[in-house]
C-alpha cells in the first residue's frame, strides 16, 4: 500500500491518554504509530516471539529494553500473540481512504467530461465547415451585373482582410474552463480566497493584519517544497494554524533586558567597575 501524505494526530487526546508514559515509552508508542499508518495495516507475525522481535526493531529497542515497556504499551492496541492492532488508527486509515477514493472519482469523472466536450466542439466544427462547403457548391449566381469584376488577389493589391464570424465551438472554448475542485498541491501562484480567509482568521481570533504577503510567502513556499495535496479548505485551515503558531511564538518570546550592577556589585564573569588597578600600571609604566 502506497505511503498516506499525512497522518492525524490528536495532541490533546493524545496528552491526556499517555500521561503517565515515560519518555522512552513515549518514544517507543510514536515509533509504533507512525510506522502503523506509514504502511497502513496492524503489526502481525507467524509467532508472539516473532511478533515482539519486529515491535522491538520498530520501536528502536533491544529485546530486553522492548519487555520493559510493552506491558505498558499493550494498552493501547488489541494484542493477540500474532497480531497487534490499533482500532482509532484504522478508523483514520478507512476515513481518509475513502476520502482520497472520491477525490480520484471525481478526477475521472471530470476529465472524462472535458474530453466529452472536447469530442462535441469538434463535431459541430466539422458540421459547420461541411454545411458551408456544401451550400458553396450547390450556389447559383443570380447577380446580372455584367461589370467585369477584378481579380480577388490581384498582384501588388492590398486587400483589406475580412473578419470570418465566430463559429459556436470557437465561442465555447473561449469561456474559462472552471476551476478544479478537490485535492491539489501548493503552488506559488496559491493566493487564499479572502472570504474564507476572513472567516476562519475570525474563529480564531486572529487579525487578518497578521496574514499579510510576508506571512503567506513563508507558508506557501515550505509547503510547496513539500508536494502535499490537499483541499482549499484544508489549506486555508493549515494556513490559519500557521500564522497563530507564529504569533503564539513571537508573544512568547522574552523581550531583551540587560541589568547593568550597581555601584559596589560586581558580576561573577563581568568586569570589576570599581577596580583601578590600571591606575598602578601605568604609574609603574611611567
Amino acid at each position: 500500500m502506497a505511503a498516506l501524505p499525512y497522518m492525524q494526530l490528536y495532541v490533546a487526546d493524545y496528552l491526556a491518554d499517555t500521561a503517565h508514559l515515560t519518555t522512552l515509552e513515549h518514544g517507543a508508542y510514536l515509533l509504533l504509530m507512525f510506522n502503523y499508518w506509514q504502511r497502513g495495516e496492524s503489526f502481525k507475525a507467524k509467532d508472539e516471539q516473532s511478533l515482539n522481535k519486529r515491535l522491538a526493531t520498530v520501536a528502536r529497542l533491544s529485546i530486553a529494553e522492548w519487555e520493559e515497556v510493552r506491558e505498558t504499551l499493550e494498552d493501547f492496541f488489541e494484542v493477540t500473540d500474532t497480531e497487534w492492532s490499533h482500532r482509532r488508527i484504522d478508523r483514520d486509515l478507512e476515513a481518509v481512504n475513502a476520502k482520497s477514493g472520491k477525490a480520484k472519482a471525481a478526477g475521472k469523472a471530470s476529465a472524462k467530461r472535458r474530453s466529452s466536450e472536447r469530442s462535441t466542439d469538434v463535431e459541430q466544427t466539422l458540421s459547420v465547415h461541411s454545411a458551408s462547403v456544401e451550400q458553396t457548391l450547390n450556389h447559383t449566381d443570380t447577380d446580372t451585373d455584367t461589370e467585369v469584376k477584378a481579380p480577388l488577389t490581384p498582384a501588388g493589391e492590398d486587400v483589406a482582410p475580412v473578419e470570418p464570424e465566430q463559429e459556436p465551438a470557437q465561442a465555447a472554448r473561449a469561456e474559462p474552463a472552471a476551476p478544479v475542485t478537490g485535492l491539489f498541491p501548493m503552488h506559488l501562484e496559491w493566493v487564499p480566497d479572502q472570504v474564507q480567509l476572513k472567516a476562519r482568521a475570525a474563529m480564531a481570533g486572529l487579525s487578518l493584519d497578521l496574514f499579510d504577503r510576508e506571512a503567506i510567502a513563508g507558508f506557501v513556499i515550505h509547503h510547496e517544497a513539500k508536494g502535499l495535496a490537499k483541499t482549499e479548505r484544508e489549506w486555508l485551515a493549515a494556513l490559519v494554524n500557521w500564522v497563530k503558531r507564529d504569533a503564539v511564538q513571537a508573544a512568547a518570546r522574552p523581550a531583551a533586558v540587560v541589568n547593568f550592577p550597581g555601584k559596589g556589585q560586581r558580576r561573577a564573569n563581568g568586569p570589576d567597575f570599581e577596580d583601578d588597578g590600571w591606575r598602578t600600571m601605568m604609574e609603574y609604566d611611567l
